[in-house]
């Protein structure tokens, strides 16, 4: 049985910043020793984050993922138990807004974001469509 939280926070940080490619190498690394997965969407200063693996692994993540200094405000959106992984073999995928945009396809696809476990479906549903279109990184 393999757990996920997808959440979302807010950070100040922009997809050209230096800083922001740098937090991706050391939870890529982590993820991949930890059999961890996932996806990572940046838009408009918001992080939507889709992680999923083992129970204890991801118990780790979400602390590093809570003292982290890159965002902050951090939601989650559900916690659930299911029978295979989303982003099997992508240790930390990554789309920005530059590319497509979540709040579109939130918003055409008339995906509630108060209602948590509607809008974590939302969010699953748009970073499915992209990592269809991209290599796993």
């Amino acid at each position: 049985m393999v757990r996920n939280f997808p959440y979302r926070s807010e950070t100040l940080l922009q997809p050209h910043d230096l800083e922001f490619r740098m937090i991706l190498e050391h939870p890529r690394s982590r993820n991949s020793n930890m059999a961890v997965t996932g996806y990572l969407h940046c838009e408009d200063g918001i992080f939507h984050q889709w992680v999923e693996g083992p129970e204890a692994e991801l118990r780790i993540v979400e602390r590093c993922i809570y003292e982290s200094r890159s965002h902050y405000g951090q939601t989650i959106l559900s916690r659930d138990a299911v029978s295979t992984k989303q982003f099997l073999g992508w240790h930390m995928a990554l789309g920005v807004s530059e590319k497509n945009s979540l709040f579109d396809f939130v918003a055409i696809q008339g995906v509630r974001t108060l209602h948590r476990t509607e809008y974590a479906a939302g969010v699953l549903a748009f970073m499915r469509a992209q990592s269809d279109t991209t290599s796993p990184f």
